[in-house]
């Protein structure tokens, strides 16, 4: 007479433990690599965004200028929000416009990126 033993397993082995922690481990990296990319991103975007902001602002003002006074104002430049700013104001070939350019330089990431907006105002009266 042979007696069968039956096994009942409760729990996992050494290797079912250790092969979960280094799945879990590689999830973990990957989960941090992305956060320090998507961070690096946003921050890229608020700069980029204050940059469009200056220059938007700077266009606001010009339009709603008169356009007499804007033509001999050709150009200038400002620091705002850590952003350098130049522009130039010139009258389009038709003498029916003003032309803007925008130059938007910032720092980003320890570099200097450059940016630039340009713009026609009309001026039915410069002639």
């Amino acid at each position: 007479m042979t007696k069968q033993i039956e096994s009942k397993r409760d729990g996992f082995t050494l290797v079912e433990v250790m092969v979960a922690i280094v799945i879990l481990a590689v999830g973990i990296l990957g989960l941090a690599a992305t956060a320090s990319v998507v961070t690096k991103q946003m921050t890229g975007a608020v700069h980029q965004s204050v940059a469009a902001n200056v220059a938007y602002s700077r266009m606001e003002h010009i339009r709603s200028s008169d356009c007499l006074v804007m033509k001999d104002s050709t150009s200038g430049s400002a620091v705002t929000r850590n952003v350098s700013e130049r522009w130039a104001i010139a009258v389009a070939p038709t003498k029916q416009a003003l032309l803007v350019y925008d130059t938007i330089t910032y720092k980003m990431r320890g570099s200097d990126h450059k940016q630039v907006f340009h713009s026609e105002f009309p001026c039915p009266g410069l002639l």
